[in-house]
């Protein structure tokens, strides 16, 4: 049994990984699954978005409510498997029901990792590394999004859909193995707090969250963010392709060397950064995020609007760098902010909002804005409506603004807390 810190952070971040090349690898797939079935986008939409968030977002409550005193390494584990096995399984899908049910298994699995393993995280590493230790598990949702666009671009063209399916799954199984085998649960950390567990876990999770003017604005800042999170990956590869006249091989590779590599870097030096500035100035914890989210938008508008495709091209690995800043910030100020027992309800109660206003409002917003409002613009309609959007960021940026001002600088960050 190892016992390591690190190595355990690093298995985490690793099943963080697979579940996010797991979860992606069907983006790029999409095109060959549905001219082989012949599915309408409506079809595959459905596939890809709104039916995986709402599974996923569902299963995570009463997943989090079995980790909140279970065995969250073997919870993960046991996830672990049953997402990659399913990610296999569709590849010997022979219809659409059958593709739905194998994705829908997926949510379901991949439903069971990231609030067990947000509470590991912070039971292992004290408040003031914490955001850099979480955002070096989050970093693995870069490396993963990278695999997906190689394996399911490059394998995919080479050796068909389902073989790249196959190698998806794969390493899934053998991290689950790993996982059970060679990492302890971690001891839980103590906060003298109320006790809650009298009381329905979930309604007193839910109660803390918004009785605490902090995590209120923090979800609103994460939800919007979510917005434009899942309509920039539901859409820029199209608006690239369309916009900036890159094959679809040239922006598979692209996207995955950029949200892969530099979006990775990214989140994890502003973790150190976070750490580092919050030690003396507890603002700064979720600052940076305000930061962050300011600093992407010139990068990100200039994406969508100029002509010259290097420039823009340039803009989009810069805007890229800081794109995953809050995540990391945003769960470290929620784990500080409620008890032990309530961490993973609290984070999956947090994901719900991020995934299903995300996945639900993000790209249909998008679409609509660019077949409506922005139609004029020809093909420029797209990028005119990302652009926009990107309105809902600063609306976002001003949440994460007003939860921030709710840490007080006298106090431990993990006492922090401001309550209406």
């Amino acid at each position: 049994m190892v016992l390591s810190t690190k190595y355990t952070l690093g298995v985490l971040t690793a099943v963080f990984a697979v579940n996010q090349l797991d979860r992606q690898i069907l983006s790029i797939s999409l095109d060959a699954i549905g001219n082989e079935f012949t599915l309408s986008n409506t079809q595959l939409g459905l596939l890809s978005g709104l039916v995986f968030a709402l599974v996923y977002a569902l299963f995570g409550i009463p997943i989090a409510k079995l980790a909140a005193n279970g065995n969250r390494r073997n919870i993960i584990a046991v996830s672990v498997a049953v997402w990659s096995s399913l990610t296999i399984a569709m590849a010997g899908a022979q219809n659409f029901v059958q593709l739905i049910l194998a994705r829908l298994g997926v949510g379901i699995g991949e439903a069971g990792a990231v609030a067990p393993a947000h509470s590991m995280i912070s039971d292992l590493y004290p408040p003031e590394r914490r955001i850099s230790a979480m955002a070096t598990f989050v970093a693995g949702s870069n490396i993963g999004i990278l695999l997906a666009f190689l394996i399911g671009g490059i394998g995919g063209q080479m050796l068909g859909w389902r073989m790249s399916f196959v190698i998806a799954g794969v390493p899934g199984l053998v991290l689950a193995l790993l996982l059970r085998f060679t990492v302890r649960e971690p001891l839980r950390e103590v906060i003298a707090t109320p006790a809650t567990h009298h009381r329905s876990l979930f309604i007193a999770t839910l109660k803390t969250i918004w009785n605490d003017r902090g995590l209120r604005h923090a979800i609103a800042g994460l939800g919007l963010t979510g917005i434009l999170t899942f309509g920039a990956l539901a859409w820029i590869p199209t608006f690239i392709i369309r916009g900036l006249g890159l094959s679809q091989a040239q922006t598979g590779i692209f996207l995955a060397l950029t949200i892969g590599i530099v979006g990775g870097l990214g989140i994890w030096l502003s973790g150190l950064v976070a750490d580092r500035l919050g030690a003396s100035k507890p603002i700064w914890r979720l600052g940076i995020v305000v930061c962050a989210i300011l600093l992407a938008k010139p990068f990100v508008i200039a994406f969508m609007l100029v002509d010259d495709r290097a420039t823009a091209l340039a803009c989009f690995v810069a805007a890229t760098f800081v794109a995953g800043t809050y995540w990391a910030p945003t769960f470290a100020f929620l784990h500080s902010r409620v008890d032990t027992e309530m961490r993973p309800m609290a984070t999956a109660i947090f994901l719900f909002v991020f995934n299903l206003v995300g996945v639900g409002i993000g790209p249909t917003l998008v679409g609509i804005a660019s077949d409506t409002v922005f139609s004029g613009y020809g093909a420029r309609a797209l990028g005119v409506s990302l652009a926009v959007m990107q309105l809902v960021g600063i609306w976002g940026a001003w949440h994460y603004w007003q939860a921030a001002k709710t840490i007080k600088p006298d106090h431990a960050p993990d006492l922090t807390l401001s309550i209406e």
